[in-house]
């Protein structure tokens, strides 16, 4: 079991030699075998392990022990562990959505915190086999395409899965075998959930139907699919390259009449390139809202549009189609030089930024375990006593973000953070020139921060003016 999974690591790059990793862990069979299997590759691998545990507050004392298990299980194997609670029930209300799409994307947006808080640059989650073939049968329920049917990735955007070449029942034996107890989720055994019909209900039907292994030809299939829609994907992205132009405000043009000769197949999926680019991601766009594009270029009537989600709009515009936010969601630009020292007030946002100069503390530690995502952050002033700005973004932005190799555009780094396209130009950044020094809210530059050849300190607090921040912001301040 555990040379599978190092098979499967190995074939797919999922991890390098020294990595640090953070793992899933909710107490059931798979994220537990995941965790006691890395820890198992931990010394080969050279791996820094990281556990998460999320409570989604919605089984009550059953959610409790999970975490008490959990808690116990990472001791015994010398793991840190990061726990957080949410009540999912209240935030999918909130928000409009289910339970489960909730809770995953508050798993994933824990993961990415705490990975980015431990410096981890991969996020293991325990999806296996099984996991894929339900996953692929609802997508063929709903109506899918390639991109359905080829399932989920071994890895994608940080996001590794080392199980997804082994059965559920490997894992449980796995379990047995190393008598790791996991916890078992009693709602896993109802059927009224649609992945726990599809379980429990459809595909042992199919198999004692048809006298067949539901879930290996499904992996199959995913194999040979997955080889087919890679191939199309690039062979897109070309055609993207030969037709895109930025439209200088964030948006994208494509020209019509070298998209009208690209085959249908691969002329969606250069739309589908183009709306990822302004927007960052696909999420929310549907098969209808790339058929109502297409129509337009069929159509091409300049000066006809149509409205996509989160304030997207494709529209034609003199042999273009032009994928954009719409004019009146964008936010004014604004920019002010911060006072060093003093207080720096910033109108159009109605927020300050205080600064101050001292001496380095002896303890470098003090500077550098503050959390990413404080709004009290420390820097060498000596690289920045020349003049810096608090404002939003500009084109030709660069950063190079705490505890990473290497510069890259402003842009990748929102994107790679999943951070809105619709939020992006209303984070407030301090800049020196285009180099950024604070992603507001986010992460400092690995560029500024205080080291121990820093003689001078920079302390900036930023304070968002309303009654209810204000009160948080000066908590933040006597914290540090």
């Amino acid at each position: 079991m555990i040379d599978k999974v190092l098979c499967t690591i190995k074939k797919h790059n999922l991890i390098e030699k020294g990595e640090g990793v953070v793992v899933g862990v909710s107490g059931g069979p798979d994220s537990v075998c995941l965790l006691h299997i890395l820890c198992s590759l931990k010394d080969q691998l050279a791996l820094k392990l990281y556990a998460v545990h999320i409570n989604h507050m919605l089984r009550g004392k059953e959610a409790e022990q999970d975490e008490i298990y959990v808690r116990e299980l990472c001791g015994k194997l010398g793991v840190p562990l990061f726990t957080a609670a949410f009540d999912v029930k209240e935030i999918s209300k909130k928000e409009g959505i289910s339970a489960e799409e909730a809770g995953r994307e508050i798993r994933y947006s824990q993961f990415r915190h705490f990975a980015s808080k431990a410096g981890a640059t991969k996020i293991a989650v325990a999806h296996n086999k099984n996991d894929q073939a339900e996953t692929i049968l609802m997508h063929i329920m709903r109506g899918t395409g390639l991109d359905g049917l080829k399932g989920m990735e071994y890895m994608r955007d940080g996001i590794i899965r080392p199980l997804l070449d082994i059965e559920r029942k490997d894992i449980e034996d796995y379990c047995k075998v190393h008598q790791l107890n996991p916890r078992q989720d009693s709602s896993n055994l109802e059927s009224i959930y649609t992945r726990n019909k599809v379980r429990i209900d459809l595909i042992p039907c199919i198999n004692r139907l048809f006298h067949v292994d539901m879930v290996e030809s499904i992996h199959k299939m995913c194999l040979l699919i997955k080889d087919d829609v890679d191939f199309i994907e690039s062979s897109a992205a070309m055609h993207y390259e030969r037709c895109a132009e930025s439209d200088g405000e964030g948006g994208v043009r494509l020209d019509l009449s070298k998209l009208a000769a690209f085959h249908p197949a691969i002329r969606k999926r250069v739309v589908r390139h183009a709306i990822k680019e302004v927007k960052g991601d696909l999420k929310g766009i549907e098969s209808v809202h790339i058929e109502n594009i297409i129509s337009l270029i069929k159509d091409g009537r300049t000066g006809s549009e149509t409205h996509l989600p989160n304030g997207l709009r494709a529209g034609i515009s003199y042999g273009f189609l032009k994928i954009h936010v719409r004019c009146d969601d964008k936010p004014f630009a604004f920019s002010e030089a911060i006072k060093i020292p003093g207080t720096t007030w910033i109108q159009p946002i109605n927020s300050s930024i205080e600064s101050f100069i001292e001496n380095k503390g002896a303890n470098i530690e003090d500077y550098s375990n503050i959390r990413y995502n404080s709004l009290v952050q420390f820097f060498d002033y000596e690289k920045l006593k020349k003049g810096i700005n608090i404002r939003n973004r500009r084109e030709g932005d660069i950063f190079k973000p705490y505890r990473s190799n290497g510069t890259k555009k402003l842009k990748e780094y929102f994107i790679d953070n999943k951070i809105p396209r619709e939020e992006r130009d209303k984070i407030p950044l301090v800049a020196l020139g285009n180099e950024i020094v604070w992603v507001i809210g986010y992460k400092i530059s690995d560029k500024f921060k205080v080291t121990e050849n820093t003689k001078t300190v920079l302390k900036l607090i930023y304070k968002k003016n309303n009654r209810q921040d204000g009160k948080q912001e000066e908590i933040y301040a006597r914290g540090h």
